[in-house]
């Protein structure tokens, strides 16, 4: 602009006329318009991001005057460690401690944060869990929530028995467990007791099936050889089945039904056997001395023997006439309870000696004495009589012949060499 320019404009101001510039292309005003439009919504996100918070503290930690994004940082730096404190898992039974990290909880930032805007006083610090990492982790713990189910005992104790109650099996329920968790830290972050959720399955016997149980009422035992292991494992499978039997009033206990067949399939083993007044290896030997060790129990408890049978031919376990013996599909040893209680059968092995317990209710002042009337018949041949007499207070109840017994075997023929000095 040259001289003659400058003076008419200051001419035209004087005059109160304003200059005219040239307009702004459409082009420039739609991308400035268009630019200014997709601006805003960032400076007021960053607006409002910025916008430093009061006094606050947050888990302990003081965030006054910082930014929310400050604010964010500061707490994942101070308050990480939180994350190695340590909660307890419990199922009601089991205690087990965890590091919160463990559980895959992290610090709930964004939380924290918006509550000390909200300007609602010291906030708490909070904690949130990720469905798929939590399920993971009590998925590992699982195990250590785990346990089998035992049936109620009885136990004796000074001159009487207790009863010990049994257990339910238990598991862990892990879905139901981690929703549980999630809500409890939703309702109490800080919470150092994080209850679980478990499935039960009730005891295989309850205390209440053994209710009326107040006494040892018999009891028997007798000697085996445990170097005879075959013999001595068709022993022990027996006892198993046996042990833990209860009668309930009324009900009559049969060996082979509570046994069961004695196969090889079974797990019975050849170890000898009577027959026909020898002995021959057979499946099963040994199970006789189980029978007659626990009918001897029965007899001094003043049970009602149902059914029984001796051996041809005299053990060495027990006494002529006191001895008895099974076999599947022919015969059996029975007895019932008939008392107003339930019956409980303890039977156990230990070293060489086998025992069996019965029981029941207590009859004050009940004594039980059996005796056996024997006649020897010949050099293989004996005749016995099995009696039983039930006193209380020192009275006779009841008498009674429970059984004959009628042994008659031929001799075992003398082994080649037998007798020779060697």
């Amino acid at each position: 602009m040259n001289t003659y320019s400058w003076v008419l404009v200051g001419a035209l101001i004087l005059m109160g006329v304003a200059p005219v510039h040239a307009a702004p292309s459409a082009e420039k005003s739609s991308r400035a318009a268009a630019g200014a439009k997709s601006g805003a919504p960032a400076k007021k996100k960053k607006a409002a991001d910025g916008a430093k918070l009061g006094r606050a503290r947050v888990g302990g930690v003081s965030v006054s005057g910082l930014t929310p994004h400050a604010a964010r940082a500061l707490l994942k730096q101070k308050l990480a460690r939180k994350l190695d404190g340590r909660v307890v898992l419990t199922d009601g039974v089991k205690r087990v401690p965890v590091q919160r990290r463990q559980l895959g909880l992290s610090l709930d930032l964004e939380g924290m944060v918006a509550q000390a805007k909200a300007g609602d006083g010291p906030v708490p610090l909070r904690f949130k869990a990720e469905p798929s990492a939590l399920k993971k982790a009590l998925q590992r713990v699982a195990p250590r929530f785990t346990g089998k189910s035992s049936p109620a005992r009885i136990v004796q104790s000074g001159g009487g028995v207790r009863i010990a109650p049994g257990a339910a099996a238990r598991s862990l329920n892990v879905a139901a467990s981690a929703e549980s968790v999630a809500a409890q830290l939703e309702k109490n972050p800080a919470a150092r007791t994080l209850r679980l959720v478990v499935a039960k399955k009730p005891s295989p016997l309850s205390a209440d099936k053994l209710k009326g149980i107040n006494a040892r009422i018999g009891q028997f035992a007798t000697r085996f050889n445990p170097g005879k292991e075959k013999r001595a494992g068709n022993m022990a499978l027996a006892v198993k089945a046996i042990d833990g039997t209860l009668l309930s009033p009324g009900e009559v206990f049969s060996l082979n039904k509570t046994v069961g067949e004695r196969s090889q399939k079974r797990g019975y083993r050849t170890a000898p056997v009577f027959e026909n007044g020898k002995l021959v290896p057979g499946i099963g030997g040994g199970v006789s001395q189980v029978t007659g060790t626990l009918f001897n129990a029965a007899l001094l408890a003043g049970l009602p023997i149902v059914e029984y049978r001796t051996h041809p031919k005299p053990i060495s376990y027990l006494p002529v006439g006191r001895d008895a013996t099974v076999a599947w599909n022919s015969f059996d040893m029975r007895f019932k309870n008939d008392t107003q209680a339930p019956v409980y059968i303890s039977y156990k092995m230990s070293g060489s000696r086998l025992t069996a317990t019965l029981y029941g209710a207590r009859k004050p002042g009940q004594r039980v004495s059996v005796a056996v009337k024997s006649k020897k018949l010949g050099p293989h041949r004996i005749d016995a009589q099995l009696y039983r007499t039930i006193r209380r207070g020192g009275k006779v109840v009841k008498k009674e012949k429970v059984g004959e017994s009628h042994y008659a075997w031929k001799p075992d023929k003398p082994q080649k060499g037998a007798g020779k000095k060697t």
